[in-house]
This record gives structure tokens, C-alpha cells and sequence, in this order.
């Protein structure tokens, strides 16, 4: 069966308060408002499994989407997606449900750019916040996620809020 992968950088965090802790940083009015257009360009995704770092920003991010796109499944927080690093991102999908057959991350750069240009031969200089790719692969297990099993579906950059 294959699966849909969402990927999804953090909406524009704020640095307003420069003694807070990288984890603890919220969104920004603006990272609110583009993760509010980025849903509303979505629309329903009730089927999908949401998976986010335990970063502020990360947890905001994937709550807005959460809420409205009617995603049904509650959202799960993993450790591991706290990472810049794409090796450790990889290996995080790796250990993802087999049952899961469409999931949504939300994680950090920039190991979302680079592992997304691993995965698809290298088309973006930088996934910008509230940036989306949706890809299609073409395994049965989370585990077999390599370049070969993967293409690219559609990319959402800068959504804007329409009246």
C-alpha cells in the first residue's frame, strides 16, 4: 500500500523573548496566521496521523493544522523530531507505524530541507515556516523510506488567509 508523507516546517516562531529556552519559543502572530492559511489551502485531512516535535512552535503549529483540517487521531509528540539533523529525521520516519498510511510531521530546519532534497534529488534551497511538501511513496513500511520509493506530490509555500 503506499503511503502520503507530510511534511511540514514550523511556522515563524517569535524571539521576543530572548531568555526562553529554544524549546519554549511560541509562534509568532504571523507564523499563526500562515499555519491558518495553510490549513484552510488543505482543507479536511481527517485520515491523517500527526506527528510533531516537543517544540513550542512545532506543538502551536501542528495544533492550529489539527484542529482545522478535522484531523480525528490525536496529535502525537515524539522526542526524537526535536532534531536538526536530517539523518536523525530519516531515522525517525523509519520507526514510524506501519498502519500509518498518511502522516503529517511537523519538525525543525535544517533537517526537513535537506532530507527532503535527499528524498527527491535536491529541489529547494530552504523550506520556509508553515512550509508543506507532500510526498507519495511507494513502500509498504516505514522502514523501506529511500529515494527510489518517493515523489513529490505538492508544495505549499507562503499560503496566504483568503476572505
Amino acid at each position: 500500500m503506499n503511503k502520503t508523507l507530510r511534511l511540514i516546517r514550523h511556522a515563524k516562531s517569535s524571539w521576543q523573548e530572548p531568555m526562553l529556552h529554544d524549546i519554549d519559543r511560541p509562534l509568532k502572530p504571523k507564523g499563526v496566521r500562515r499555519t491558518q492559511a495553510l490549513a484552510q489551502q488543505l482543507g479536511p485531512l481527517p485520515d491523517t496521523h500527526v506527528f510533531a516535535s516537543p517544540a513550542r512552535r512545532a506543538r502551536d503549529t501542528a495544533h492550529i493544522l489539527h484542529m482545522q483540517c478535522n484531523i480525528s487521531k490525536p496529535i502525537e509528540v515524539i522526542q526524537a523530531l526535536y532534531t536538526f539533523d536530517a539523518q536523525d529525521l530519516m531515522d525517525c520516519l523509519h520507526l514510524l507505524p506501519d498502519e500509518c498510511n498518511d502522516v503529517t510531521v511537523v519538525c525543525h530546519n535544517p533537517a526537513i530541507t535537506i532530507l527532503v532534497n535527499h528524498l527527491i534529488t535536491g529541489q529547494f534551497d530552504n523550506i520556509v515556516t508553515a512550509g508543506y511538501i507532500e510526498l507519495k511513496l511507494t513502500v509498504p513500511q516505514w522502514h523501506k523510506l529511500a529515494i527510489d520509493s518517493v515523489s513529490l506530490q505538492q508544495v505549499i509555500f507562503r499560503p496566504e488567509l483568503s476572505d
